[in-house]
């Protein structure tokens, strides 16, 4: 069979090396540069620098088969999740005292018995063996799911900037069996950063393609069920695959139109460089006044002090989500991180500004499944997150739920 997937992510890339492996003939078209779409990395210097801050949940299924996390060269995040309230300097540590037991009572500390409690019930309610079994179910938004499980303003003042960051939904909008979905990979796994950053992942996977030809550089103008036309040329197929993004499949197809309203997912990124890290532990440090006046930073992350720089020198990225993240102004920002870490910061220089439009597909709240039902539109296959949900599961998934149906085995680690 002679099959064009257009779009390389991980879900193009991953369902061209199933095609292939069946001894398909396979086209991949890729309208920018490199592989990987949103999972990016540009070079500050000689040190890799993640487009949007990126981590890989060990505990994925789909990552355990796809990728192999020892030639990644990756070193695990802290277990822990720190806050800190620039107006007082106050720092709050949130850990998984099951996974790392230091971190009881400072959670404990942190949050009180009752929300302790709750958290540990909250772990306990998910499952190692089917990290998605809460989508199955109807669920609440993260919002309303927050309030509903009875978490104190001021532990929500820490949740709230956690899966804002997690979504890149400000308003916290997405389903709450997404976040109890993380919850579960956090709890179950390990977060690790590859040492070359995340385009690893991807540039992995398409490594793997022997037989397949890649064109990068191609802009696909229409697809159909048997056709791709791109730079004025039509080329036939016997199946078409398209594993763009959410807003790049509305485009190309007239029949694919989501039932709710989309809203764009935007972030930003400032990178600055720091003759010394402002903490030195390989955590997020989360703002817990996200969303007053002034205070446009959702977290703060140090790469270097995970995998250091050859120079020695520290790059501190700081995070916008939502309207914050159109037009970063770099002195209202690095004057605001001025009240977290102080008057040190006015030494950093800032080396890069990154923004990536629609960063992760918008979900519709009221759908309750793994999956959205529909493999098929207009006679094109489609695949990616935005066919099931926003990670980097959702979108391997996605892929093998269409291998599958060509009865294509997965592969085995």
């Amino acid at each position: 069979m002679k099959v064009a997937v257009v779009g390389a992510g991980i879900a193009g890339l991953a369902v061209a090396i199933g095609l292939e492996n069946a001894e398909h003939e396979v086209t991949v078209y890729e309208a920018s540069d490199g592989v990987g779409g949103r999972m990016s990395t540009v070079a500050c210097g000689d040190y890799p620098i993640d487009v949007g801050f990126h981590v890989l949940h060990t505990a994925y299924p789909t990552v355990k088969r796809w990728i192999d996390l020892d030639k990644l060269d990756a070193k695990p995040m802290d277990p822990c999740t720190v806050s800190i309230d620039p107006r007082s300097g106050r720092k709050r540590i949130m850990g998984d005292a099951l996974k790392a037991p230091r971190y009881l009572l400072p959670t404990l500390k942190a949050v009180g018995i009752r929300d302790g409690l709750r958290f540990f019930k909250w772990r306990m309610q998910t499952s190692s063996k089917d990290l998605e079994r809460s989508m199955d179910h109807a669920a609440p938004t993260i919002s309303a799911g927050l309030q509903q499980r009875r978490f104190r303003p001021s532990t929500q003042r820490v949740l709230k900037p956690l899966f804002a960051g997690i979504t890149l939904d400000p308003s916290l909008s997405e389903r709450f069996s997404f976040a109890d979905f993380t919850w579960g990979a956090m709890a179950h796994g390990t977060m690790v950063v590859p040492k070359k950053g995340i385009a690893a992942v991807p540039q992995q996977l398409a490594q793997r393609l022997k037989s397949a030809t890649l064109h990068l550089n191609v802009k696909v103008d229409s697809v159909s069920q048997h056709t791709v036309e791109a730079n004025g040329e039509r080329h036939e197929f016997d199946r078409v695959i398209l594993a763009t993004p959410q807003h790049v499949a509305a485009e190309l197809l007239p029949g694919y139109s989501p039932k709710h309203q989309s809203v764009e997912r935007l972030t930003s990124t400032l990178v600055f460089s720091a003759g010394a890290s402002p903490f030195r532990q390989a955590r997020l440090l989360l703002n817990e006044r996200w969303g007053e006046q002034h205070q446009k930073v959702l977290h703060v992350h140090v790469p270097t002090n995970l995998h250091p720089s050859p120079t020695g020198q520290h790059f501190v990225t700081a995070t916008l989500v939502g309207e914050d993240a159109i037009n970063p102004q770099i002195e209202e920002i690095q004057k605001e991180l001025i009240s977290w870490f102080g008057q040190g910061v006015q030494g950093w220089k800032h080396v890069l500004t990154t923004t990536v439009r629609h960063a992760l597909p918008h979900m519709d709240p009221n759908h309750h499944a793994r999956f959205l039902p529909d493999v098929e539109v207009d006679g094109v296959f489609l695949i990616g997150d935005h066919r099931a949900h926003p990670s980097v599961q959702g979108a391997l998934a996605s892929a093998e739920r269409l291998l599958e149906r060509f009865e294509i085995p997965l592969p085995r680690r």
